[in-house]
């Protein structure tokens, strides 16, 4: 049998956005789908900005959107808040997700659900992929677009230390309980978060809640149920996962392969976002592909590396920020929102907030250079994080 151009290993955001790129230049593309349905059963909390969907190169559709949201609101242990406005969508993720592969399907890629990828090895130039329940399959490329467990960066042998955090989310009927949230995300940030946050999404006629944190999520999670008066008795479904950080991997890519999504770890590690760099590494990796392949040079897939790593979504900064988040008490969280006024960020300018902190916490201009980084990478974060 003639190896398929291109195998992509799972049929997520990533691995459908390299798909579509692939398919619609005429490459034969095979999707190897580990679940039963694509997207189900969803392990995410839902959130995309309209600047992460346009980036993507990708219009909106009606039957993915369940709100629109203005952007964050972050609510601050003393109860005060303060807004992040970046416009976006609370989405139905499993019917994004469908939405996007079948834009591949449709330019001629082949679906396979229920096949799991077992082993991927180079033989004869090109890649061999092992299923659970096919005979072998030859490819001239792979992606690797596996999620989290990101088996096909280990099998290639590009796959160092994984850090991830883990996340809990329950559902509620609007009939059952509702919160306020006036057309906004909201995130509650504390020291007991330890560099993670809770959340309330609106989702139409459902909220979800929900906690990221790097342990104690379930206490957690329990505990912000209390504070919301959620009754627990009438969750409507629950759901959970890794939510990766940061992951060390010798290259994102090499001759013939690419790793995208959560495989590469480009989630943000300060909001832990994954749907939007999914979508922006599998657009990337794809384009890469479809020129490699055009031009039977498997090494340009090393171009995919150089471009990933020199974008925002794996700027040092935003790490840092992660780590002087994950450090603060509650009293730096407090004094972030009196920096900022209790306003939206955009509001405030650097020179501007310099100004507050020398009038109002002249005890904090010890941790300025600190402030700036954070700065910086909530500007990111607000941009590119979602």
């Amino acid at each position: 049998m003639r190896p398929y151009d291109t195998v992509i290993v799972g049929a997520g955001p990533a691995g459908g956005r390299a798909g579509m790129e692939l398919a619609k230049a005429g490459f034969s593309v095979l999707f190897l789908e580990k679940r039963d349905v694509v997207g189900v059963p969803v392990q995410c909390g839902e959130g995309l900005s309209e600047f992460g969907l346009r980036t993507a190169q990708l219009p909106e559709h009606a039957s993915w959107i369940r709100e629109r949201v203005r952007g964050v609101r972050c609510v601050l242990p003393d109860g005060t808040d303060f807004t992040v406005s970046i416009p976006g969508y609370c989405i139905d993720r499993a019917k994004f997700d469908q939405w996007v592969v079948q834009q591949a399907v449709d330019a001629g890629a082949k679906l396979w659900v229920r096949t799991k990828a077992a082993a991927v090895r180079r033989d004869d130039g090109g890649w061999v992929i092992e299923t659970d329940r096919t005979d072998p399959i030859r490819a001239r490329t792979v992606i690797g677009a596996d999620g989290p467990a990101s088996n096909v960066a280990r099998w290639a042998g590009l796959l160092g230390q994984r850090f991830y955090v883990k996340a809990v989310e329950y559902r509620f009927a609007e009939r059952d309980w509702s919160y306020p949230c006036d057309g906004w995300l909201i995130f509650y940030f504390g020291r007991k978060y330890r560099g993670g946050y809770g959340w309330v999404f609106p989702k139409a006629s459902f909220y979800d809640v929900g906690v990221l944190s790097s342990q104690n999520v379930k206490e957690l999670m329990d505990g912000l149920c209390a504070e919301l008066k959620v009754p627990l008795d009438r969750i409507h479904k629950k759901t959970g996962g890794d939510i990766p950080i940061k992951y060390v991997l010798s290259s994102l890519a090499a001759p013939g392969l690419a790793i995208v999504g959560d495989a590469a770890g480009v989630t943000n590690p300060v909001f832990g976002g994954g749907i939007h760099p999914a979508l922006y590494s599998g657009k990337i990796a794809g384009q890469v592909a479809v020129r490699a392949l055009e031009q039977e040079d498997m090494g340009h897939f090393r171009e995919y590396h150089r471009h990933m790593k020199a974008s925002p979504y794996f700027d040092p900064i935003l790490w840092k920020t992660a780590d002087l988040f994950a450090s603060w008490d509650d009293a730096h969280f407090n004094f972030a929102g009196k920096v900022l006024d209790h306003r939206d960020t955009r509001d405030t300018s650097t020179i501007r907030a310099f100004g507050r902190i020398l009038l109002r916490q002249p005890r904090y201009l010890a941790e300025t250079r600190e402030l700036l980084t954070i700065k910086r990478g909530l500007s990111l974060t607000q941009t590119y994080g979602w």
